[in-house]
This record gives structure tokens, sequence and C-alpha cells, in this order.
């Protein structure tokens, strides 16, 4: 038995070790089942901090600022980078109500980005959507959808700020097993399309525009009243517009963990196993673990370390390159220094490996981000935060990939 074998053996023994886990579950809080990559965040119960009721609908708005400040290099430019002032924030309202048998939840914002100095950098993007159950004894059968107009950097390989449009479409039918635990089937259709904008002298709508189809079938248990897991499995299929030698499919398991604010450890992680194949055979095959999320560990009142996490395989823009693996790494240590007041230290490293192609070099790019600040805690638990930030990337054989970034900025997320 060679290598790669052993470890996909491997992989598939924690997968099923992890499924195991979920039968003596006997929790309170669950999540949305059979969501899509838009719909994912939309509330799966009443929101009780920062709403209030407008007739059957508890209503919770709010506001992001993502940053006010200054950065040393807007185009991530190897050499002569440019610096501006800029302001980005997003107000958004968010719903829900329960009418009888009828469940639906609903989000929307405007995504707003100004620059002083380089106008051509100015957006105003929006995201909207909603999803509506019906709840029908132990049948719940459930439609969503969703739109996401963004200026916002793609990814740590992507530096042009090119718009993009992304649509979502789901819907399917889950079964209540028991009190705490749900069955469901679905299928979800995304659209990603970027409007004309030149990475590296690459068009990246006529490389990355493409519509993903994905058909899973999942099941929920409370594990404790505050954990949940979430086992899914199922295929995805890839269909490029303009470069139908880029399609391919995917078959993937994986297992989500998700814990409540209160709990011992808060936030989500998903580890699971991809298969990933592409139609053209020179383009090597996938198949290893995937993992993506982060969890926070609470030092009683007076500390929090987070830790992030994220792997598999991601379309590059080069169509060249067709994939690379990244493999990205977080810490981040919030102190309270007295009162309200607190300091924040953070760190992330990102790994981009290329040569996914037979006959291909390996290269591998890197991504560094670290991070410090000071942040003051409002009564509604939101933080105001001052912070610098430095991010380096390293390219081996393409000099132009490589920059260096200075950001100081004010951030500010209010609800209320």
């Amino acid at each position: 038995m060679n290598v790669r074998r052993r470890a996909d053996l491997r992989a598939w023994h924690i997968c099923l070790a992890m499924s195991l886990l979920a039968w003596p579950g006997v929790a309170q809080a669950q999540n949305n089942v059979g969501t899509g990559p838009l719909t994912v965040t939309l509330a799966d119960t009443e929101p009780t901090v920062g709403a209030f009721s407008l007739g059957p609908v508890r209503v919770a708005p709010g506001i992001t600022v993502r940053e006010i400040g200054t950065t040393s290099n807007v185009f991530d430019e190897a050499t002569d980078p440019k610096e501006d002032f800029v302001a980005a924030g997003t107000p958004d309202v968010a719903a829900y109500a329960q009418l009888g048998w009828l469940k639906i939840s609903a989000y929307g914002g405007v995504e707003l980005t100004y620059y002083r100095t380089y106008v051509s950098e100015r957006s105003v993007g929006y995201a909207g959507r909603a999803r509506m159950d019906l709840l029908l004894s132990r049948l719940r059968p459930f439609v969503a959808g969703g739109q996401t107009k963004t200026r916002e950097r793609a990814n740590g390989e992507i530096d042009t700020r090119a718009e993009r449009l992304e649509t979502e479409q789901s819907g399917g039918l889950a079964f209540a097993v028991s009190e705490h635990s749900t069955g469901y089937i679905s299928a979800v259709r995304l659209t990603t399309a970027f409007s004309d904008a030149l990475d590296s002298g690459v068009n990246l709508g006529a490389s990355l525009n493409r519509d993903s189809d994905d058909f899973n079938l999942g099941f929920q248990a409370a594990l404790t009243p505050l954990t949940t897991l979430t086992l899914r499995g199922g295929y995805t299929r890839d269909l490029f517009h303009d470069s139908p030698e880029r399609n391919a499919d995917t078959r993937y398991i994986t297992a989500a963990f998700a814990f409540a604010p209160e709990a011992a450890l808060n936030g989500s992680i998903t580890v699971g196993y991809t298969d990933f194949v592409a139609v053209d055979p020179l383009i090597v095959p996938y198949r290893g673990l995937t993992a993506a999320g982060g969890v926070t560990i609470p030092f009683g009142e007076i500390g929090r370390l987070r830790f992030t996490v994220g792997r598999g395989p991601r379309y590059s823009f080069d169509t060249t390159e067709a994939y690379y693996r990244e493999t990205t790494l977080g810490l981040m240590y919030t102190h309270r220094i007295v009162g309200a007041v607190d300091v924040q230290l953070s760190g992330s490293r990102s790994l981009f490996n290329y040569g996914n192609r037979a006959g291909s070099g390996d290269r591998q790019d890197h991504l560094d981000l670290v991070a410090g600040g000071l942040g003051y805690n409002l009564r509604n638990r939101s933080r105001v935060a001052l912070t610098y930030e430095y991010g380096l990337r390293r390219s081996p054989e393409l000099a132009e990939r490589n920059y260096d970034r200075r950001r100081v900025f004010l951030s500010w997320t209010y609800a209320l």
C-alpha cells in the first residue's frame, strides 16, 4: 500500500469516527440545515440582543465600520506602492419571524468603500439573503436564496479589487428524527461572476466565472445543550462559463462542530475529506483533508485566545496553474488591561502550494499578517478598536507577486 493510499484511508477513518459521535446527542440548540454559502449565516432562532419587534417580526439593525485609516499599498504592488486614506463600513439589518408553521429569516446590508485619492477603488456593494422553512410536523421543506455584490479582494492570491457578483439558489427537505436531531437533503446552485478586471494580465471573468451545483445530504444532532454536530456528504460540479477545460467534480464528507457563545469553547470548526478531480487529465487530483473555521478559548474575564484554520484546494485565477492548495493558520489573543480597555495581538500565515498540473514545477508562496491594537468594549458587547497591521507576501519565482503593506485603522461593530 503506497503512502497516498494510507493517508486517504486514515482520513476516512477520522471522518467515520467523528460520525459515530452524533448518536448519543441530547442537546437543545441547532442551526439551519442544508444552507448554501451565502445563506449559512442567517439566524435560525429569534434574535434577542439589539432587536425590537415590528408586529410578529423581530428586527436587528446594526452597522459595522470595517476600517477608517490609511493603507501604504492600495494595489498590493511590488514596487512604487501607493498610499491612501480609506473608509469602509456596512449598515445592515436582520429580520426573523415565525408565523405558525412558517419560519422566515432574512438579512440585508450595503457595503460602502471610500478612497480619498484613488477614486477608481471607491465602491458600493450589497448583500441580501433569505430563507423560508415550512414546519409541517416532522417534514420541513425549505427554500433560500441570496445575492452579494462586492469589490473586496476575493482571496489572498488575487490583488485586484475586482467587482464580483455571487448568487445562490437553494432548497431541500429536512426531517425531524427526534427532538434533538434532524436529517436533510438539499441542492444548492452558486453562480460566481467577475466583471472585467485583470490581475497579472489575466482576465478574472474569463478564468473564474462559473456555476457550482452542489447536492448533499446530512444529519445534525445536539451533543450537549451548547454543542451541535452536523455531518454532511455530497457532490459538487463546477462548470466554468468561458473555460470548460477547468470543469471539475468534487466528492466530500465533513463534520462540523458548533459551540454556543456561553460554552467553554465558542465558535465553529469543520473538518472533512475531499476528492477533487478536474476533467483535464493533466491536472493532478486533490484527495485529502480539508478544514475551516475558528474557536475561541476564554481565560476567565481577562483574556481570550482564538485559533483559526483553513485548508483545501482553491481555484487559481491563472489557468496554467488550475488550482492551488491553501493552508492557513491564525492566532489572536485579547487581554483585558483595565475596565473596558483591552489589547489585542494577532498573526496568521497562509501557504499557497502550486504545481498541480503534470509537468509544472512546485512552488510555494506565502502571505503573513501580524497586527496589534487597543480596544474599548461597549456595554452592548461590541468593540471599538485602533489597529496596526503589517502584511507581507513572497513568491520565490514571481517577483511581481511580492508586496509589503501597512495599515493603521479604526474599526467598530455596533448593534442598536
